[in-house]
C-alpha cells in the first residue's frame, strides 16, 4: 500500500510552489529508484481497483487542498478587484524561465508576475544577432544583367565658383604678390652667398686676402751685396737718400698772410678815404674852374637845406623836382645793374671757369658710407644726394645702392667737396627723413640748425666720411645716375671697372 503524502498548507508565493513542486519531483524519483532497487514483480492485475481508489483519494485531496488555499488567498470585499488578465497570447513559461526570473524583482522587492517573465531576454546562448539591413540598389543590380558596373555619371552637372570681380587689381593680392616677391628674392639672395661660400668666395675671405705682407728687410736680388757688411744695417752711409721735390699743390696752398679783418666802422671810414683819393684831382679841378659844379644831388631829407627860401615859397614845385631827380638816378642805377649782368652763356662759361680754377688747385676725392640700404634708402635722401651733386660742375662721381649699404664717390675740387661733405654729414637729416617716411617737419629742422634742439640723442651717424685724400687725375668722367644693385658681389663689380673696389672692401670693414 502506498504512502498517502502528508497534508501541506496552500503555498502563498510562486518560489514556494516551486520549491514544493522540486520536492515532490525528487521524492517520485526516490521512490521509483528504491524500487527498481529491491526488485520486486510489477504489480497484479488484482490490485488495479486499488490503485485508482488510491489516486482518486489523491485527486480528492489536492482538489481540497487547492480550494483551501484559494479561499485563504481571496480579496476582501473592502479591496479593489484585480485587473483582467490580457487577452494577448502569453508564451508558456517554462521551468528554466522560472529559474532564470528567480532574481529578477520588481518595485517594493515583489518578484514579477509569471507573464511578465516571457520578455526577458535569453542569455542561455549568444546574443542575438541584429539582422543587417539590405541594400535594396545592390539587389537590383545584381539581379539586373543589363546594367554596367562602370560608375554613372551625375544627373546634373556641378556649377563651378566663378568670382564677378578682379582678383588682380586688389591691394590685399598685390600686397600679398610683393612679398612673396621679396621673399623669393632674399631666397635667391641667400642661395647666391651659399654658392659664393661654398665656391671659396666669401666676403670676410676677400678681406683677410687684402692684408698685404710686412716688406723684407733685403729683397733678394740684393741679398749677394749685403754679406760682407758688418751688423747688416738698415741705415748707414751707403744709403743715398732722395732729393726733395715740392708737392705740385704748393703753389696753390701758399697763399701767404690773410688780410686782416675791419669792423663795420672801420669798413666805413676806409670807404671815406678811399673815395676822397679818387674825387681828389676833380675837386682840384673844380677849385680852379677847369670843371663846372655839378649840381647838387637833393633828397627829401636835405631839400630844406638846399632850397630854403624856395621851398617855403613854392612847396609844390621843389618836391616835384625832389621826387624827378630821384626816378632819374633810380632809372640809371637799375640801367647800370642790367648792363652788368651776365648772358645765360656767359653765367655758364664763368662757373665752368670757376670750376676749372677750383679743379686746378687740386683733384680730392671723398667716400662716403650711408647706412641705409636698397628698402630704406627713400626717395627724398635719392634726390639730395643727386640734385646737389649735379649743381657742382666740377663734381664727378657715381652712388651704389647695395641691400645693406649705400656708399658714395664724389671727385671734384677743395671747394666743391668742402661744401659736399658738409652737406653730406651735417645738413641732410637721415634719421628724421626716415622717421617722417620722406618728410621733415620744418620747425624742427630750423631749430635743429640754429642749434637750440642739439642735443647728444639727436646726433646722426647714419652718413659717415671713410675716406678723403687727393687723386692725380679722374675715374669718372662725369657724374653718373644713382645705380641699384642686387648683391655685394655686384656693387663690388661696378666698382672693379673704374679700379675703386679697394673701397667697397673699406666700406664693410668699417662701423
Amino acid at each position: 500500500m502506498s504512502t498517502i503524502p502528508t497534508k501541506r498548507s496552500a503555498p502563498t508565493d510562486i518560489q514556494e510552489q516551486i520549491a514544493q513542486a522540486r520536492q515532490r519531483a525528487a521524492e517520485a524519483k526516490v521512490r521509483i529508484e528504491s524500487r527498481r532497487a529491491a526488485g520486486g514483480p510489477p504489480p497484479s492485475t488484482s490490485s488495479a481497483p486499488q490503485d485508482g481508489a488510491s489516486s482518486a483519494s489523491r485527486l480528492a485531496a489536492l482538489k481540497a487542498r487547492v480550494a483551501a488555499a484559494t479561499a485563504k488567498t481571496a480579496p476582501s470585499p473592502a479591496q479593489p478587484p484585480p485587473p483582467a488578465p490580457s487577452s494577448a497570447y502569453s508564451q508558456p513559461v517554462e521551468f528554466d524561465d522560472l529559474a532564470r526570473a528567480g532574481n529578477a524583482r520588481g518595485g517594493l522587492a515583489v518578484g514579477l508576475h509569471p507573464a511578465l517573465l516571457g520578455d526577458l531576454p535569453d542569455t542561455r546562448g549568444k546574443a542575438a544577432q541584429k539582422p543587417k539591413p539590405k541594400n535594396k540598389q545592390a539587389e537590383q543590380t545584381k539581379s539586373n544583367p543589363y546594367i554596367s558596373d562602370e560608375k554613372a555619371p551625375p544627373s546634373r552637372p556641378y556649377r563651378q565658383l566663378h568670382f564677378t570681380h578682379n582678383m588682380h587689381a586688389r591691394p590685399a593680392m598685390a600686397a600679398a604678390n610683393e612679398a612673396r616677391r621679396k621673399a623669393a628674392l632674399e631666397a635667391m639672395k641667400k642661395r647666391i652667398q651659399a654658392q659664393a661660400a661654398r665656391a671659396g668666395l666669401d666676403e670676410s675671405a676677400e678681406i683677410q686676402a687684402l692684408a698685404v705682407p710686412a716688406p723684407p728687410d733685403v729683397e733678394f736680388w740684393d741679398e749677394a751685396l749685403q754679406t760682407g757688411i758688418e751688423g747688416n744695417e738698415m741705415i748707414s752711409r751707403l744709403v743715398v737718400h732722395p732729393i726733395l721735390i715740392e708737392p705740385p699743390q704748393a703753389k696753390f696752398t701758399d697763399v701767404g698772410p690773410q688780410p686782416l679783418k675791419l669792423t663795420k666802422r672801420e669798413q666805413k671810414k676806409q670807404r671815406r678815404i678811399r673815395r676822397a683819393e679818387e674825387h681828389k684831382e676833380e675837386q682840384a679841378k673844380i677849385r680852379l674852374g677847369l670843371v663846372p659844379t655839378p649840381a647838387p644831388k637833393i633828397k627829401h631829407s636835405n631839400v630844406m637845406r638846399v632850397y630854403g627860401e624856395m621851398a617855403v615859397k613854392d612847396p609844390t614845385a621843389v618836391e616835384a623836382m625832389v621826387n624827378k631827380q630821384v626816378a632819374e638816378r633810380k632809372n640809371a642805377h637799375d640801367q647800370s645793374n642790367v648792363e652788368r649782368q651776365l648772358s645765360k652763356e656767359e653765367r655758364a662759361q664763368k662757373l665752368q671757369q670757376k670750376a676749372d680754377e677750383n679743379a686746378a688747385r687740386g683733384l680730392q676725392i671723398c667716400v662716403f658710407k650711408v647706412a641705409l640700404g636698397k628698402e630704406k634708402l627713400l626717395g627724398k635722401h635719392r634726390y639730395l644726394i643727386d640734385k646737389n651733386a649735379k649743381e657742382w660742375h666740377d663734381v664727378t662721381g657715381c652712388v651704389i645702392v647695395a641691400p645693406s649699404m649705400t656708399i658714395v664717390l664724389l671727385e671734384g675740387g677743395e671747394h666743391s667737396t668742402r661744401q659736399y661733405t658738409k652737406l653730406m654729414l651735417r645738413r641732410i637729416k637721415w634719421q628724421a627723413i626716415l622717421e617722417g617716411n620722406g618728410q621733415v617737419q620744418q620747425g624742427d629742422d630750423t631749430e635743429h640748425e640754429k642749434g637750440k634742439g642739439k642735443t647728444e640723442d639727436t646726433e646722426d651717424n647714419t652718413c659717415t666720411l671713410i675716406y678723403q685724400g687727393l687723386i692725380r687725375d679722374r675715374k669718372f668722367k662725369k657724374w653718373g645716375s644713382i645705380r641699384e644693385v642686387e648683391s655685394d658681389s655686384q656693387a663690388k663689380d661696378a666698382l672693379t671697372k673704374a679700379k675703386m673696389e679697394n673701397f667697397w672692401t673699406l666700406a664693410k670693414s668699417t662701423h
